[in-house]
């Protein structure tokens, strides 16, 4: 695992440069989205802007949003985010539970906390202190609650105070000056109380982990606190949504004096928005009410709105900065940053693209210049090969959710989306969809394949079913419109199907579920070959483990699937090994063992010329990077390993000369990798 870059370089956007390259891993020739974003922070004096993510720590620069470093990426999956007073350092907490602290003028990490590392990590994002002299985080999860201030400095500890914590509290947030710390409780892990009874509140001492209140009257589930500047009140907002016991509830804001508990003020009639309430140095109260299209901002006690913006999708951070006049909105593929001018009443918005969520499927154009990423929670994005820039279909209809990418024989870019039991089916850049289809029988669930050449698309419900439309051109031909129709439904799995994957003709099926069956102490397989033309099952393919010892909850979910090009060869992924079996009686023709490292080899894809094979695996306990290996199908022989992904590899697609390979991770990542050197 080698990068390119120091992970602790400081990287000048020089020239337009956007950091595709940086920090590459060896054999990448370019990084398209920027990771999937953890948090973010604007600095003191409003000159950056961090965004912590998936990949690594990224620092932007205030007003143009120009990248200028990227720290962190030996192993990324860094968290919560936040700037000294001074603005002079970062500090963010990363999933692996430990504090960084970053020096922003020299661009490395001064120091590292991992002294408190324990199994409940940190579940809040590390502060300073006002004067800077004192870090403070806190994890109040899994009966394990504990409070820690450190120098940050010499990194020392300063305090470990336990709290009273039988019950998950999150989200969590300290007073100013670091005295209080107050965390939200689960009340469905809470004695006494069900869902139905809203959110509790409790605030602890943090020099001796007492319990100074415990709000039991909060109606409604809080989304967003934090404390006055002097400390004596906290604000709650809670978030709109529907309890079947109580019917629906609406943006509302509560105030509640931290010293009694009391009700204070209660703010209401922000319609079906979460609420984000943020106190003004001077004490004055400010929110940001976020809807699904829209984001308002108020001054709470004038009852005055300041000013709204259109938005995209659910909000995933939505941050002020220190003195409330700029405000950041990430949803799940760009942050949208709101700023007030100094000197006048005006308002400018900006957009940062590049911060996407995980993707299930990616594919290229029919002349290879596009590369098409259907995402989570989100549309389709594309990018533009040749610049490395990203950009959304023209006249796409928002929002989205759960995308899958495919490119038809007609050379048009197909997506799917999922509601229920009702699947939409896209030609991207189309504002509505082309088809409708249903499975009244069951709710469909993710899993899903397209077969091209015949226009077939399958998909998987709750009942282990799969059920198969075709597609037919009308006399218009060339567009994706909505003559598609039932064929079949096969039954047969009694598991979940994790896989499915057409032959090259559309003629057959392959499947694969995974799952514990109440007869068996063992993860069970079931992988079958289906006639999809007849609607029949041809045959099973075997699927034993090779090796007892592999037997775990962690190889419950594990299983993929993927055709050759020629449709000679099925390749199967399971805990511990990829098999290859004969595409014609299901005949196992090759066990390929995976390395302790590989050992949940989900994504598969084989080379255009059929010779290769490229396997993606999950992310497991200790490991810096996921690797993706290259196998030679004819010998199982492993060509070469790239380590890139921070976690779980999703997706493959080839160029059609097979020299690049590109890959989709769960880390919000995409990379092309240079296969010339290995084939």
């Amino acid at each position: 695992m080698k990068n390119k870059n120091s992970a602790a370089a400081v990287l000048r956007g020089i020239n337009g440069e956007d950091g595709t390259t940086w920090a590459l891993p060896e054999g990448a020739i370019a990084r398209l989205g920027r990771g999937r974003a953890g948090d973010v922070a604007f600095s003191p004096d409003g000159q950056y802007f961090a965004v912590s993510t998936a990949i690594g720590l990224w620092l932007y620069e205030l007003p143009m949003l120009t990248p200028i470093a990227l720290w962190d990426s030996e192993r990324g999956m860094t968290g919560g985010v936040s700037f000294s007073p001074d603005g002079s350092q970062i500090v963010t907490s990363t999933f692996g539970g430990n504090v960084k602290i970053w020096d922003i003028e020299r661009g490395i990490c001064t120091t590292e906390i991992d002294e408190h590392r324990s199994k409940s990590g940190i579940s809040s994002k590390p502060v300073f202190s006002k004067d800077g002299q004192h870090l403070a985080a806190a994890s109040c999860r899994m009966k394990n609650g504990k409070i820690y201030i450190w120098c940050p400095h010499t990194g020392a500890k300063v305090r470990e105070t336990e709290v009273h914590s039988p019950y998950d509290a999150y989200p969590l947030c300290f007073s100013p000056d670091l005295s209080l710390l107050a965390g939200k409780n689960n009340p469905q892990k809470r004695t006494g109380m069900n869902i139905a009874d809203g959110d509790s509140i409790t605030i602890w001492h943090v020099k001796t982990g007492e319990q100074i209140a415990d709000i039991t009257g909060h109606p409604e589930p809080v989304r967003k606190f934090c404390f006055s500047p002097c400390g004596r009140f906290l604000a709650a907002g809670n978030w709109y949504g529907t309890i079947p016991a109580t019917g629906n509830w609406y943006g509302t804001i509560h105030v509640w004096n931290v010293e009694s508990g009391q009700l204070e003020m209660a703010y209401t009639d922000y319609g079906e928005s979460q609420m984000y309430p943020y106190f003004l140095p001077e004490g004055e109260l400010i929110t940001a009410a976020v809807s699904e299209r829209k984001v308002e901002i108020w001054h709470v006690e004038k009852g005055e709105k300041l000013d709204e913006f259109e938005h995209r999708g659910n909000s995933e951070f939505v941050r002020f900065s220190d003195c409330g006049t700029q405000l950041a909105v990430a949803s799940e593929s760009e942050i949208q940053i709101w700023t007030k001018d100094s000197n006048s009443d005006a308002h400018t918005l900006s957009t940062l693209h590049g911060h996407i969520p995980t993707m299930d499927t990616l594919v290229f154009s029919s002349d290879e210049k596009t590369l098409a990423a259907g995402l989570w929670s989100d549309n389709v994005l594309l990018w533009d090969v040749a610049s490395k820039r990203s950009y959304r279909p023209e006249g796409e209809k928002l929002p989205g959710t759960l995308h899958h990418v495919y490119l038809s024989t007609s050379g048009k870019l197909v997506s799917t989306c999922r509601d229920g039991n009702l699947l939409r089916v896209w030609e991207v850049g189309k504002r509505e969809p082309v088809a409708e289809l249903t499975a009244a029988e069951a709710k469909l669930m993710r899993t899903e394949a397209f077969a091209p050449t015949q226009h077939r698309l399958a998909r998987v419900d709750t009942e282990h079913n799969i059920h198969i439309w075709d597609w037919t051109p009308t006399a218009e031909s060339g567009s994706e419109d909505s003559a598609w129709k039932k064929r079949t439904t096969l039954v047969g799995h009694t598991m979940s199907i994790k896989g499915l994957a057409f032959s090259p003709d559309g003629k057959r099926l392959a499947s694969i579920a995974a799952g514990r069956l109440e007869t068996a102490k063992a993860p069970e397989r079931d992988a079958r070959l289906w006639d999809v033309d007849v609607g029949e099952e041809i045959t099973k393919l075997a699927t034993k483990f090779p090796d007892s010892k592999l037997y775990g909850s962690s190889a419950v979910n594990i299983a993929g699937i993927a055709f050759s090009p020629r449709g000679d060869i099925i390749a199967g992924g399971q805990f511990g090994e990829i098999i290859l079996w004969d595409a014609t009686d299901g005949k196992v023709l090759m066990r390929i063992p995976q390395p302790k490292e590989s050992r949940r080899p989900i994504a598969l894809r084989f080379s255009p010329c059929g010779q290769y094979l490229a396997s993606g695996a999950w992310w497991q306990t200790r490991l810096q990077k996921v690797p993706i290996r290259l196998w030679e199908v004819a010998t199982g022989k492993n060509i070469t390993t790239f380590w890139g992904h921070t976690t779980d590899v999703q997706c493959f697609a080839f160029s059609q000369d097979g020299n690049l390979l590109v890959s989709g991770g769960h880390d919000g990542a995409i990379y092309l990798w240079d296969m010339k050197p290995y084939l």
